[in-house]
């Protein structure tokens, strides 16, 4: 019977239960920002050293995703995969989380990005499932499809190298965005 739990704050120890015994890991946010990568780093570092499969899709939309976050998340362990989702403008906002144990799968969606306030203190609705193998197989299925669409890049050195230069031109034109999200976190 499935599991099913709504998160309207605190998601961040879900997840750190969640990282701690999973085989697979699978995280898709619009936004990530260094404090989320942060919140996370530690437990994502040891699942890749105990052999997790890891995949993270992160997109480029607004620019709203900081380059220095992307940084860390290179830095974390080199057996995580990363990918970047390049909208050229078109929305891209989805907000997953999908694991899978020994014992159980977990599929999480809903409003909170990778960042530490909506992890920890900010007002966020998630909902956990838990134990549904036929949600469970259509969201990694779809998740797959995104993570190695077209529009995505692998992100290492060099790309991470064009997201910056791209992320300081589209900051030059909208030079308070970046402020607010920084002042935020």
């Amino acid at each position: 019977m499935s599991n099913i739990q709504l998160f309207t704050n605190q998601l961040g120890p879900h997840l750190l239960k969640q990282i701690e015994s999973a085989s697979s890991i699978c995280i898709l946010t619009s936004f990530t920002m260094k404090s989320g990568v942060q919140y996370l780093a530690n437990a994502l570092k040891a699942a890749a050293e105990r052999g997790a499969d890891i995949k993270i899709c992160t997109g480029d939309y607004l620019y709203i995703t900081q380059p220095e976050a992307l940084g860390e998340l290179l830095n974390i362990h080199e057996n995580i995969q990363i990918r970047l989702w390049q909208s050229n403008g078109t929305s891209f906002h989805p907000k997953a989380y999908i694991f899978k144990t020994n014992e159980h799968d977990c599929f999480i969606i809903g409003s909170s990005n990778l960042s530490k306030s909506a992890l920890s203190y900010g007002v966020e609705w998630n909902l956990s499932i838990e134990k549904n193998p036929e949600v469970y197989n259509e969201a990694l299925d779809q998740y797959l499809l995104t993570f190695f669409a077209d529009q995505t890049i692998s992100l290492n050195r060099e790309t991470l190298k064009t997201y910056y230069e791209n992320y300081n031109q589209y900051h030059q034109k909208h030079p308070n965005l970046a402020n607010k999200w920084t002042k935020m976190e």
